[in-house]
Formats: C-alpha cells, sequence, structure tokens
C-alpha cells in the first residue's frame, strides 16, 4: 500500500506539470534557418524516410535540405507547384518526385520514403506519389542539414515545422500513419534525428546528438499545441498507465 501511495503522490506531482507542456515550434519567417553540421548519421545511404509536420504559407521553398552550394544529398519537403504540391528529390542521378496535395496554412504531416528501390511521398497518411528509384546507395556530402531553407538564400520557407524525423529505414504507410500523431522518444530503432523543439532549441532527440544552431536570422519557436495536439509515446502499448508514464518520463 505505501509504495503504491508513493507512486501515486510522484504521479500527482509532476502530471500537473505534464499537462500543462507545450508542443512548440519552429516559426519559418522566411529570413531563419537552422544548420544542423553534417555526420554520417544524417547520410542514410541504403533507406531513408525523412518525416515533419509543417504549416506553410509562401508557396516555396526548400524546408528540409541536405542541400548547400552544389552539395547535395536529400531535399524534403521542397514546396512546388504554387504552394500546393510537394517535391522530394534525391541524388545520385537527380530523381525528383512531385505530388499534390499541399494545403497552404494548415497543418499537414509529410513523409518521403525510398526503400532502395522506390520513392513515395505521403501527406497525412496518404500515398500522394511513387517514383521507381535503384540506386546502389544515395549520395552522401559533407553539406550541413538545414531546417528552413536549402541550396541558398533564396530558398528560404515561411510558416512553421515541427517533429522532424531523419531515420535510416524506410517506414511504411501503416508506421507512418500509426505513429504521426506521437511525439517519439528518441531511442526508436533507425531513427537517426529528431527535432520537438519543446525545449525552445534545435537539440536532437536522439543520441546521435545531431544539434542545430541559428544560422540564418534568429530561430523563434511557438507554442502550437492548440492547433497540434500530439500525444506522447507510451512506454509500454499494453498498460494502462502507459500515458502517464511517458508523461513523467518526459518531465525528468
Amino acid at each position: 500500500m505505501k509504495v503504491l501511495f508513493f507512486i501515486t503522490l510522484a504521479i500527482g506531482l509532476v502530471m500537473p506539470n505534464a499537462l500543462c507542456a507545450k508542443n512548440m515550434a519552429l516559426e519559418l519567417d522566411g529570413e531563419t534557418a537552422i544548420e544542423v553540421p553534417n555526420s554520417d548519421s544524417l547520410n542514410p545511404k541504403d533507406a531513408i524516410t525523412i518525416e515533419a509536420w509543417m504549416n506553410m504559407s509562401k508557396p516555396n521553398g526548400e524546408c528540409l535540405a541536405k542541400d548547400w552550394g552544389g552539395k547535395r544529398d536529400y531535399i524534403f519537403p521542397e514546396i512546388v507547384q504554387n504552394g500546393k504540391g510537394l517535391r522530394f528529390v534525391l541524388w545520385p542521378g537527380t530523381k525528383i518526385l512531385d505530388v499534390p496535395g499541399l494545403e497552404p496554412n494548415q497543418w499537414q504531416h509529410v513523409a518521403g520514403v525510398w526503400d532502395g528501390k522506390e520513392m513515395r511521398i505521403y501527406i497525412d497518411g496518404e500515398e500522394k506519389g511513387a517514383l521507381p528509384f535503384d540506386a546502389k546507395e544515395l549520395a552522401a556530402t559533407d553539406a550541413s542539414l538545414y531546417i528552413g531553407v536549402g541550396d541558398s538564400k533564396s530558398w528560404f520557407c515561411t510558416g512553421a515545422i515541427d517533429e522532424i524525423r531523419i531515420w535510416e529505414v524506410a517506414r511504411t504507410e501503416e508506421e507512418i500513419n500509426e505513429f504521426m500523431m506521437k511525439v517519439l522518444n528518441g531511442d526508436e530503432k533507425g531513427l537517426n534525428a529528431h527535432y520537438t523543439f519543446d525545449d525552445g532549441d534545435a537539440n536532437d532527440n536522439t543520441k546521435n546528438g545531431n544539434d542545430g544552431k541559428g544560422e540564418f536570422g534568429k530561430p523563434n519557436y511557438i507554442d502550437v499545441n492548440k492547433d497540434l495536439d500530439l500525444e506522447p509515446l507510451a512506454v509500454e502499448p499494453g498498460d494502462k498507465l502507459a500515458t502517464t508514464w511517458a508523461w513523467v518520463k518526459k518531465t525528468r
């Protein structure tokens, strides 16, 4: 009984702060971007998945790109088609996949996947297009990863971006749908970089330490909890207290 009492007390002390936890996003004002220095973990070679929540208000820009000054690995998402479509670009060979379905000024989940044979784009968990791409491995350069811009200062994004995930595995459609409304813990297998922005910075939530810094402008982090209701990932799916314990873990 004493153990149960102390567990209940601990949850009671922690939960008020947890329940008020903010969901922060990186505001992109068309002049600000984050640079993440290059690392091996930012250069998946055999497969890749890039995910993000985004809300864009201008009709162009490279929003997440390992692309600068002619050194190019991958670009996703790039806004094209007057703001109504997304572009996923991989090297070698400059493979470009364009799809419709982007809605300006709305929060949408986007995912770009390459499994070694095919490129695919998902918007809000629905496949929007695919393109064969049978490459031995993806290109890898020493280019930094940029959040909010790519290639040059002509390609800034305007809007907001959140919950960025870069994987070295090809996520399935089922996995994308199952986890897109969850905030990951950062220790998931194959997850190489993870940015929640919830601490008011662009630090990587994985052990790889792919932390970002302000390269252009002054980064501003905004509370989007009312507009983008993401839940913490349960520690153990079969445990009724899993969500509670995820909150406890998050506040430690």
